[in-house]
């Protein structure tokens, strides 16, 4: 059996809890939530170009990516359908025509993309097939003896064009601005990963640097909100990110001597979370409207009722994840 590296398996069950807890109704005015909405997703990309592999052939890439990424964001979409259904039906009252079933569907295959004619079914899926476009990127510029210089080429033109569509907006919502926008942090933890650094652990060191660089991400941040020229706005969105991503790092090797068995299983599940959190929050909002206000109420959480609404939710999807392990694997990717 592979041995799990544990600073990991902290990085990854933090960061997919704090998705969830992100994506719990909250105002758009807190800071907090919107830096953790700016910057949590950036460990994914970074964990999984550090522990990316070849595995030796296209055809066996493949069949890893089938395993890990397109049958799982196939699987979730799925499930999720009838949950579209009925949140449908509870809506309006009736059944979807036609046009509205399909456009869901559309969505799903345009990677949750939404405009007039589709919407996201399940949208938290769409960086799997992000992390699939970078994978396949990797592979493709291996077979060359420029492959870093193809890909620092084209990390600099996704920082571009992610400027450019900030502005212009010319393809809003769809999974390429999401490559585009953290391409950079998935080709660091790629070459991170090849040369083997980032492995070694000190505790006191480790601890020192996650808040200097924690702190730093925030100052950066605020100056990020506050920046009215456009091209110093989207400059600065990028070190928020780096410092964020490696300070939440050094905070996970800080912790790496705590091992946990629930933790371990939070991060096997990680698509289990992200895959079947929203209709968990979407039943849960019903319920809290239901029971305590009128359905026109706008549900709204504050970060203290966020946080135990975010553990309720994880525990809720841990059966399914701890019986998963045994007995289904497929659902974990593998």
């Amino acid at each position: 059996m592979k041995e799990r590296i544990n600073w990991i398996d902290w990085a990854k069950a933090l960061a997919v809890c704090t998705v969830v807890f992100c994506h719990l109704p909250q105002s758009q005015e807190w800071f907090y939530y919107r830096y953790l909405q700016s910057v949590i997703i950036v460990v994914f990309f970074f964990i999984s170009g550090y522990l990316k592999k070849d595995y030796g052939s296209t055809k066996a890439n493949w069949q890893k990516y089938w395993r890990g990424l397109i049958l799982p964001y196939i699987l979730y979409n799925v499930i999720v359908y009838p949950y579209w259904l009925i949140k449908y039906y509870m809506q309006h009252g009736v059944m979807p025509d036609l046009f509205s079933a399909v456009k869901p569907i559309i969505g799903a295959i345009l990677f949750q993309h939404e405009n007039s004619f589709c919407e996201p079914l399940n949208g938290p899926l769409w960086y799997l097939p992000a992390i699939l476009i970078m994978h396949i990127t990797i592979d493709l510029c291996r077979k060359t003896k420029y492959q870093h210089h193809i890909m620092i080429a084209l990390c600099v033109a996704s920082v571009v064009l992610y400027a450019s569509n900030k502005y212009y907006l010319f393809l809003p919502n769809l999974t390429p601005m999401g490559l585009f926008r953290r391409l950079p942090y998935y080709y660091i933890g790629y070459v991170m990963g090849q040369k083997c650094r980032f492995r070694e652990v000190n505790t006191k060191r480790d601890a020192i640097r996650c808040i200097l660089l924690i702190t730093l991400s925030l100052l950066i941040f605020q100056w990020h909100l506050l920046e009215k020229n456009f091209i110093i706005h989207i400059s600065l969105f990028y070190p928020v990110n780096f410092c964020f991503m490696f300070g939440m790092l050094y905070a996970c090797k800080a912790i790496n001597s705590i091992k946990s068995m629930v933790v371990q299983n939070i991060s096997i599940g990680t698509l289990v979370v992200i895959g079947l959190h929203v209709p968990i929050i979407s039943l849960m909002n019903l319920c809290i409207k239901t029971i305590f206000y009128s359905s026109q109420h706008h549900i709204f959480y504050h970060w203290y009722t966020a946080l135990p609404t975010t553990f309720i939710i994880c525990s809720l999807l841990y059966p399914t994840i701890f019986w998963g392990v045994k007995s289904m694997p497929f659902i974990f990717g593998k």
